[in-house]
């Protein structure tokens, strides 16, 4: 089950940072209600908490891995707790991104797709590993091991303070994030570097560690935007600072662009209905993802809702001719706000389609921006048929 379809914390707090920055309308009333809304998100995940950490063994990057190497002899009886302890301790063997709940990484590597870089540096007898990584010009991803300390987790807590906005202030403003030092060896955000000194830039990024695989964290970039002037072969520097060691983790790493299997379209196709029109501009389809990019205009659309409930901002979903069928997420359900330039990131389809068509819905959604959901714990949809449109992607 593909679980980009339920964003996590970290891709929300991503999506509300993008659209502070990159989206010129006035969003800033909204600031205080997402950060209570988040404050709220965050007391609810500590109260529903059964042990002090759990919910940092929950890996950011949904995932659900194939047992670790020896976990089959371990669980057999058959030899000693000494050595079962032992085997706990060997490193992830094989490529992380097999058997993890990601469908693009499992097909990534099944189809060859993904190198394995093996390159690695150590600090303070902490080793970090690059065992994996992926690029295919929309979306990098890659896996990092580490040898040293052996904990369940490898992600650090992080905090996270409310932007302050200043309208006088014209540059980018950001959230300041720390790491919480109380235990020595967790991995905090990574910083990507290209070839010319720029950070890598996205939409949208996550991180956390891979369940089912003890000391392997992944780092998962989508919707990338400046790197098509880098060619398909080129040298990433990745800096990850890790609790209670002074000095940063950076590794250089070889990466070579996936090219097959890779479909952009540009387009110039609207639909409009009442007050509200987009036109869809961009189609990407890669192994690994798919990106639709598209502009809103005029007045969003609204519907009667239950008392209490209002209509979120308009959110999209994609269904091939075989139904198919993704929907977008990392947004915080705002209320209705039109977007001059809408990015999203979807989950690949199993196979080139040969049309895909583009289903606008909103959710219903109350004060606090929580959606509204039925007697399933499902989230109420309401789709708008006369606002679909249809995109040839495999010309006849």
């Amino acid at each position: 089950m593909e679980k980009w379809q339920d964003p996590t914390e970290s891709q929300k707090m991503e999506h509300i940072r993008q659209t502070f920055q990159n989206h010129e309308m006035p969003v800033e009333s909204f600031s205080d209600s997402i950060m209570k809304r988040i404050g709220d998100e965050g007391m609810e995940k500590r109260a529903s908490r059964k042990g002090g950490n759990d919910f940092l063994k929950k890996s950011l990057v949904a995932a659900a891995a194939a047992a670790v190497l020896g976990a089959g002899i371990i669980g057999s009886g058959f030899i000693s707790p000494v050595m079962a302890e032992t085997l706990k301790q060997i490193p992830v063997v094989g490529s992380i991104f097999k058997g993890i709940d990601d469908k693009g990484l499992n097909a990534a590597e099944e189809k060859g797709l993904s190198t394995a870089p093996n390159l690695s540096v150590t600090h303070d007898g902490v080793t970090l590993k690059v065992t994996d990584a992926y690029y295919d010009g929309s979306r990098l991803a890659f896996a990092i091991e580490r040898e040293g300390i052996d904990k369940d987790k490898m992600m650090a807590e992080m905090f996270i303070e409310p932007i302050e906005f200043d309208p006088e202030v014209k540059e980018q403003q950001y959230a300041k994030v720390t790491m919480n030092q109380s235990e020595k060896g967790l991995l905090g955000s990574a910083e990507v570097k290209l070839p010319n000194g720029k950070n890598l830039e996205s939409q949208m990024s996550s991180f956390g560690d891979v369940e089912g695989k003890k000391n392997a964290i992944l780092y998962d970039y989508r919707n990338l935007n400046n790197v098509e002037a880098l060619g398909n072969e080129f040298e990433l520097s990745i800096t990850v600072p890790v609790t209670q060691i002074a000095e940063p983790f950076e590794i250089k790493v070889p990466v070579k662009k996936v090219t097959e299997g890779i479909i952009k379209l540009d387009l110039n196709q609207t639909k409009e209905a009442e007050e509200f029109s987009y036109r869809i501009t961009k189609l990407e389809l890669t192994p690994a993802t798919s990106r639709l990019q598209l502009r809103e205009e005029g007045k969003a659309p609204t519907v009667k809702e239950k008392d209490g409930y209002t209509t979120s901002e308009m959110f999209y979903e994609i269904v091939d001719e075989l139904g198919n069928a993704f929907s977008s997420s990392g947004s915080f359900n705002l209320p209705a706000i039109v977007y001059p330039m809408v990015d999203k990131d979807f989950s690949p389809f199993p196979q080139t389609p040969k049309t895909i068509t583009v289903k606008p819905f909103t959710y219903s959604i109350d004060e606090s921006h929580k959606a509204l959901r039925d007697e399933e714990g499902i989230q109420v949809k309401h789709y708008y048929p006369e606002l679909e449109q249809t995109i040839q992607v495999e010309q006849e």
